[in-house]
């Protein structure tokens, strides 16, 4: 028996038992694969030329089914021109020239999806639309990063809106297809849960093809594209928990990294830890690359990793690049920071790579500002000596200015005078040294270091005063990281309520985590992180609603 009728026999055979699994196994185009698809091509080719003959032989050997009848399985119109286009693939197939393959491949996909919109059959073909969905999204990933067989491809055009896509977003946006598809199904059970408890219909592919548009749309670096993409999810996906660990994981994965590129933080941690918390011990690869963000989110919130962490494996070489960002943000040492992010800590290139550091760099420069002014209240402030004074604690703005100038001037190089008197005592201390003025710093001699707008304390060799300060508190206060005002005739920052709160620095100084979270529940209006659904919807879109008892006739009086 020639090996097509074989093929197609078996397909027929599945497609009668509605057997989706078996399909999937066959209709398989990845290497390795077993001997009896090479010879299935050699077969086509020396057979099969014409497509009209193929289609032909097609039909003799899969009949097509009654599309009203749900009950008896078989192919239908769409399936069909699947099923040539699948044959056809194996026919003119050749790996070794990738572009072309990728072509071959997307129209394939294509067609698959096509044959899973039938709303009578195109359940049997989900199994079989993911696979190849998944073997095309692999190939673009990798065909994205050799630039060298790219380089003389034809962008794909967009006619609507007359602009170009990468072959990799144009990827994301036929599998995107199969999404919406799966999302907005009619089901006869309400939010498209059966009576298992489990997802039903082509909604249980949801999550499966929304991972791979994620992932593309990441990999070029499209994010923003995928904002419709959550905003459907939370109104008709039934909720996340009813999926598997490995759909969970890698979606709220990708849903905590798109909060924070979006500067939502708060959603971005919790999404990510409980990805990380889902994600199985010894998936390493995949709970580091959750880490790095997961990290980088809670230490904009204020929360900062202990050593502790150090003993999981999949955190001992990512710590030592937070670490230090994290001490420097406790001890609001704005030298130390500038650092930790900068060229001379050898982590500016990684936190670049993992795509953190510029949210690292411009939204903790804020907590070191918060912990430095703290820092200059305890050496500046002195407690009254009467327990019952009622005026307010103060911060005054010149220490702040005179801390900022110093520490400005040691960003640019500028060191402390070589004593001559020292150096000529040989070590000794002059007897009336203690009378002396400290020596203050003086510019090198080659001149101040040329910053970057990034790299001083205000913008590049920007000098701080007393505006600049002003400006900073303020900004502080409006935050909430600061609780007081700015009195701005006496040049200081007064805070209320230290006796009702524990003291000045309880009442001044609020906990940036507790502030920051506060803040971010008081926006979440529905209890949930937007585009993460955890518990089911009532009254949601696109499903049946069986009015068996309820409707009655017009005219009928009731």
């Amino acid at each position: 028996m020639p090996i097509v009728d074989e093929f197609l026999s078996s397909i027929s055979n599945f497609l009668r038992t509605k057997n989706s699994l078996q399909l999937q196994l066959f209709l398989r185009v990845e290497p390795p694969l077993p001997d009896q698809y090479l010879q299935l091509s050699q077969e086509l080719k020396s057979s099969y030329r014409d497509g009209n003959k193929l289609e032909l032989h097609i039909g003799k050997l899969v009949p097509e089914a009654d599309d009203g009848d749900a009950e008896v399985g078989g192919a239908w119109p769409g399936f069909l021109a699947f099923l040539k286009e699948y044959l056809e693939f194996w026919r003119d197939v050749n790996f070794s020239d990738l572009l072309e393959t990728h072509t071959q491949l997307s129209n394939l996909a294509n067609a698959c999806i096509t044959a899973l919109s039938n709303a009578t059959h195109g359940i049997i073909a989900l199994p079989a639309t993911i696979q190849l969905c998944s073997t095309l999204a692999r190939l673009a990933m990798m065909l994205d990063k050799r630039p060298d067989l790219t380089r003389k491809m034809v962008k794909i055009a967009d006619v609507d809106q007359e602009s170009r896509k990468t072959l990799v977003e144009g990827t994301a946006e036929s599998i995107q297809r199969a999404f919406t598809m799966c999302l907005t199904e009619r089901t006869a059970n309400r939010n498209g849960i059966g009576r298992d408890g489990k997802p039903e219909g082509k909604k249980v592919g949801i999550y499966s093809f929304a991972n791979m548009v994620l992932r593309l749309l990441f990999q070029c670096k499209k994010t923003r594209l995928a904002n419709q993409m959550f905003t459907n999810i939370s109104q008709n996906s039934p909720p996340l928990g009813l999926y598997p660990a490995s759909q969970r994981v890698t979606y709220l994965y990708y849903l905590g990294r798109y909060h924070f590129a979006n500067s939502h933080f708060y959603y971005a941690a919790q999404s990510l830890q409980s990805a990380y918390d889902q994600c199985h011990a010894k998936c390493l690869k995949q709970r580091r690359s959750i880490l790095i963000f997961l990290i980088a989110s809670n230490m904009i919130l204020g929360r900062f990793p202990s050593r502790t962490f150090l003993s999981r494996p999949e955190a001992a070489d990512v710590l030592d690049k937070f670490i230090p960002i994290s001490n420097a943000i406790r001890k609001g040492n704005m030298i130390a920071f500038k650092q930790a992010v900068g060229p001379e800590s050898g982590n500016e290139e990684w936190l670049f790579q993992q795509g953190v550091l510029l949210p690292l760099r411009s939204r903790c420069e804020v907590l070191v500002w918060r912990t430095f002014a703290r820092r200059i209240f305890l050496l500046t402030y002195q407690f009254p000596s009467d327990p019952n004074s009622r005026r307010a604690p103060t911060l005054d703005l010149e220490d702040l200015v005179a801390a900022a100038q110093y520490c400005q001037k040691l960003l640019e190089g500028w060191v402390k005078p070589v004593d001559s008197m020292t150096a000529m005592q040989a070590g000794r201390m002059h007897p009336n040294s203690l009378f002396m003025k400290a020596p203050d710093l003086v510019p090198p001699p080659e001149g101040p270091k040329n910053l970057g707008a990034q790299d001083g304390m205000i913008f590049g060799n920007t000098m701080p005063d007393l505006m600049e300060m002003e400006a900073i508190v303020a900004s502080l206060v409006q935050q909430d990281l600061l609780h007081g005002f700015i009195s701005h005739n006496q040049g200081k920052f007064a805070i209320l309520g230290a006796k009702q709160r524990g003291g000045p620095l309880n009442a001044g100084f609020p906990p940036v985590w507790e502030t920051l979270k506060a803040k971010a529940e008081r926006e979440v209006n529905s209890g949930e992180i937007p585009g993460w659904v955890q518990t089911e919807r009532t009254g949601m879109m696109g499903g049946v609603v069986n009015l068996t008892g309820i409707a009655r006739p017009v005219g009928s009086g009731e």
